[in-house]
């Protein structure tokens, strides 16, 4: 196995873990066993615990943020592109629960400064959305640089989260229905301030 391969499955490993155990009551060993390597090859790539959380951490973030974009900036309407992107939200919180429960679930660490990165890095992300939200919010009338944007999409986000969580929690409601709810939430309140811009 090439050494970027190796480095992968000891990352994807490392999400799994810490997803599943926690960042305190997980360790090297586990996620040693999980990616099926020795404890001595995990450090090799990777000299801290803390080291590989955050490199699970920010990839997990970029690779998100890279399924998303092609929703927000993809072909249609405004309106088809915020469905699309909803859709993919949930898409993305089926297909990889445990970078879902990493990045927007498991917030707190028992450790201040993982704390304090896992903040920086969700900011920084939430940023990015921003950037490829910005056309669509000047046509909102909202400036993209200015504080009203980032908390507009920061309510979007943590929109979208509790309803991915809820509708895990209680199974009643299939996707097509939670998109239809999200869009009725998220998408009239947003082409109103347009004013038809958005159509």
């Amino acid at each position: 196995m090439s050494a970027p391969a190796r480095r992968a499955r000891i990352v994807s490993a490392a999400v799994d873990t810490f997803a599943s155990g926690g960042y305190g009551a997980s360790g090297m060993g586990d996620v040693a066993s999980r990616s099926g390597v020795t404890r001595a090859v995990v450090y090799d790539y990777f000299p801290s615990k803390k080291e590989l959380f955050l490199a699970a951490l920010q990839e997990q973030s970029a690779a998100f943020l890279g399924y998303i974009g092609a929703s927000i900036t993809g072909e249609g309407t405004p309106e088809q592109r915020m469905r699309a992107t909803v859709d993919t939200v949930f898409t993305f919180a089926e297909r990889y629960p445990n970078a879902w429960r990493m990045l927007f679930v498991n917030a707190t660490h028992g450790d201040a400064e993982i704390d304090a990165a896992w903040s920086r890095v969700a900011e920084q992300r939430n940023h990015a959305v921003v950037e490829l939200l910005a056309d669509d919010l000047t046509s909102a009338g909202v400036d993209p640089s200015s504080k009203r944007a980032g908390l507009m999409v920061e309510m979007l986000v943590g929109a979208l989260t509790r309803a991915v969580e809820w509708r895990h929690d209680r199974r009643g409601i299939d996707r097509g229905e939670a998109i239809d709810a999200a869009m009725d939430l998220l998408w009239s309140g947003l082409a109103r301030r347009a004013g038809g811009a958005l159509g």
